[in-house]
This record gives C-alpha cells, structure tokens and sequence, in this order.
C-alpha cells in the first residue's frame, strides 16, 4: 500500500504537467486567435479591392460597349435604341442588387 505521502507526490507532479499543459494549449489559442483576426482582416481587404476591380470592370465594359455601339450603327436612333437597352440592362442589375441587399 503506498504511502500518503508519495500519493501527494504524484499528485502534485500530475498537478503541475496539467498546469503546465493548460497554459501551452491557452498560448496557442491566443496564437490562434491573433491569426483569425488577421486573416479576417486580410479577407474583407481582399473582399473590397475585388469590389472595386469589379465595378472597374463593369464601367471598362459599359464604356467599351458604348464605343463599340457608336463605332457600328449608322443612324441616330440605333445609337439610342442601343443605348437604351443598355441602360435597361444596367438598371435591372441594380435592381438584382437592391433586392440582395434587402434580404
């Protein structure tokens, strides 16, 4: 039968390589949570330059769509009537977003 002394022992020495164990695993986790909130911020940066790239698109596309619209008709009405439906084109977009956002 062991001692109550060398029970304490063990027990102190058990004690102490949990302690030891939860202060490793509580600096990882706060490792960890420094690289979460990094890479969040890494992502909404990302998430807005894409926006931006992406209207930069759409304004390069309506311009060069334009362009290409005045260089090819001949009259004044297909120029407008092209326009036009362009127009529409852009403001059902908008209302696609308006009604995303308002989910």
């Amino acid at each position: 039968m062991k001692s109550v002394s060398s029970i304490l022992k063990g027990l102190k020495v058990k004690t102490e390589k949990l302690l030891t164990l939860q202060e490793a695993l509580h600096n990882d986790n706060a490792q960890l949570k420094l690289k979460v909130s990094i890479l969040q911020t890494s992502l909404k940066s990302l998430e807005v330059s894409n926006s931006k790239l992406e209207n930069e698109y759409k304004v390069l596309k309506l311009a060069q769509s334009i362009s290409n619209t005045n260089d090819s008709l001949g009259s004044d009405n297909k120029k407008n009537l092209a326009i036009k439906l362009k127009i529409n084109e852009f403001v059902r977009e908008i209302d696609k977003c308006i009604a995303q956002l308002n989910r």
